[in-house]
């Protein structure tokens, strides 16, 4: 079995996830037994992530951006504290639809987005006024540059992370400041234990879904990546937002069982996880800095 891409842990087992199968291939999802993080094997190959992550894709985000607000507010406060000198180059690794980039540039930095997709990096840019490049055109011209780099929702994407991380890395200045921030989708939490039962009762082991998130970290997991490489914790951070249950319901919501019964279930669990261990809940946010 190949070892855990965040923790470097080589010892795993089959995961209560089972498996996925998109475009006629099986992934399956494994359980590190160091870190408890889940990853598929085998990973998908580039031809699809080519098709998974084209311009077809933007709608994937438009569904997700609801809670996009609380993650932009975690980044535009901690820049002063992250970055004492006056603003210099900020990076969006994975920008999305430029939201981020937009707030950013409003306080004084210089932005550059990064895509996976040039199609989408130029859409991004006409729509936004502001310069994003193509992952191979990142790596180029921006090496050794970047003051603050920013990684949202991106690391659980990564397929060959032992590769992908220290270039990613490399990006950073000497003493440049690396944000992240993304799910725990195997972290401790009422919501996930309810899922993982669920699961078990059903007996279900297979799902058709595109495997978009190759990695379901624990905050234990997600710890450990950025030891690996070399980075200086300066802050470690974990939450439990309401994604993937709606983030709030209406009067059309009242009769359906299933959307009631996430919701009802997602605040009782917010509620456990706010009293109970400071490790518990489903998302994460990281400052570490490059020696």
């Amino acid at each position: 079995m190949p070892e855990c891409p965040l923790c470097g842990g080589a010892r795993a087992k089959p995961s209560w996830l089972g498996s996925t199968i998109y475009d006629g291939c099986t992934y399956t999802y494994l359980e590190c037994e160091g870190c408890g993080s889940l990853y598929c094997d085998p990973m998908p190959s580039g031809e699809v992530l080519a098709r998974l992550y084209g311009p077809e894709y933007q709608s994937v985000l438009a569904d997700h951006e609801n809670g996009g607000e609380r993650e932009i507010s975690y980044v535009t406060r901690h820049l002063s504290a992250v970055h004492q000198s006056a603003p210099g180059l900020f990076v969006d690794y994975g920008c999305g639809r430029g939201r981020l980039l937009q707030e950013v540039s409003r306080l004084g930095w210089r932005t550059v987005g990064v895509e996976f997709d040039q199609d989408v990096a130029a859409s991004v840019c006409r729509e936004t006024g502001i310069e994003v490049v193509g992952r191979d055109e990142a790596h180029r011209s921006l090496r050794g540059r970047v003051d603050v780099l920013h990684l949202g929702d991106v690391i659980e994407h990564l397929t060959v992370i032992h590769e992908q991380m220290p270039t990613v890395i490399d990006l950073l200045a000497p003493g440049g400041i690396l944000i992240a921030q993304g799910p725990l989708e195997s972290n401790t939490n009422l919501f996930t234990f309810a899922v993982w039962l669920a699961r078990k009762a059903t007996r279900a082991r297979s799902a058709t879904m595109p495997p978009y998130h190759v990695l379901l970290a624990t905050a234990a997991g997600q710890r450990g990546l950025f030891r690996r490489f070399g980075l200086c914790l300066r802050s470690f951070e974990v939450s439990e937002v309401a994604w993937p249950a709606p983030q709030r319901i209406g009067l059309r919501d009242v009769g359906n069982v299933r959307t009631v019964g996430m919701f009802t279930l997602r605040l009782i669990s917010q509620f456990f996880s706010r009293i109970g261990p400071r490790d518990w809940g489903n998302r994460y946010f990281y400052v570490g800095q490059r020696t």
